[in-house]
């Protein structure tokens, strides 16, 4: 098993925001995270890559414990792409990207050509080297998230955490970076757990789901059996058709709101 969370639970200042949480999961797998506002999500990304410290449960990657481990130990195994790209100086995209190879540079056996490889192979996975002299802060919003993936990816980690990637996306960019999530998934095997609001993106995309409802995992499972309209409805108080699709897999049809939301 790649990632073991157990009984994690996390507070702010005296308020929980995370109660109890079990996850495991492997590489290779793209697993989304839905749920209403204020439901620990991003939080619990966060734990995972020890940004906030647990107060209780423990976070494990290849039966490692991520609190025993250093910064540039957890950078190895885990990258994380927030939900803000914005960058005020003008770095190059080159640049930028070889930022990602930072948590590398004292690895044992390392050769001088190393950094340069990877960047290269990240930048062509991801599309970004056609815009390789480029001002990274000049680039459009999609472009600007493949090259955040792009140094994520120049890390070599096991785990990419992604925080509400297609945030402020055009449509057309939405799909083209999470068919280049899964195919990174597939063909790199790493881990990929996506924070998302966009419950169509996820059914479509995602081999599980995770719902989040006050505070813990209130559903997990494949996505045909977690991406259901009674879920759905439970979870975000909204009508949905659910269908299955030979292109493309699930379909979720927002029809629209039921009853009136909870407080999360």
């Amino acid at each position: 098993m790649d990632l073991e969370i157990k009984d994690l639970s996390f507070s702010y200042d005296k308020r929980d925001v995370l109660c109890s949480v079990d996850l495991t999961a492997k590489r290779g797998e793209v697993i989304g995270i839905i749920g209403q506002n204020g439901c620990g999500k991003t939080t619990l990304l966060k734990c995972i890559n020890s940004t906030l410290k647990p107060g209780a449960g423990s976070v494990t990657v290849d039966g490692r414990s991520i609190s025993e481990m250093s910064r540039k130990d957890i950078a190895k195994k885990i990258a994380f792409v927030t939900q803000t790209t914005s960058i005020s100086f003008p770095f190059s995209v080159y640049d930028t990207v070889m930022m990602g190879r930072y948590p590398r540079l004292e690895d044992e056996g390392r050769k001088e050509d190393d950094d340069a490889k990877a960047v290269f192979q990240a930048m062509k996975d991801t599309g970004t080297l056609k815009f390789a002299d480029r001002p990274v802060n000049e680039l459009s919003g999609g472009e600007r998230r493949r090259v955040m993936i792009a140094r994520s990816l120049a890390q070599e980690p096991e785990i990419l955490l992604l925080d509400e990637p297609t945030l402020h996306l055009d449509i057309n960019h939405q799909f083209d970076l999470l068919e280049l999530i899964n195919k990174l998934a597939e063909e790199k095997n790493i881990l990929v757990l996506i924070v998302t609001h966009d419950i169509v993106l996820a059914a479509r995309y995602c081999d599980r789901i995770v719902i989040m409802q006050n505070k813990r995992i209130h559903k997990i499972g494949e996505t045909l059996k977690v991406m259901i309209p009674e879920n759905l409805k439970e979870t975000f108080y909204i009508e949905t058709e659910v269908s299955e699709d030979d292109r493309f897999g699930l379909n979720v049809l927002l029809i629209g709101k039921c009853g009136d939301a909870a407080d999360d």
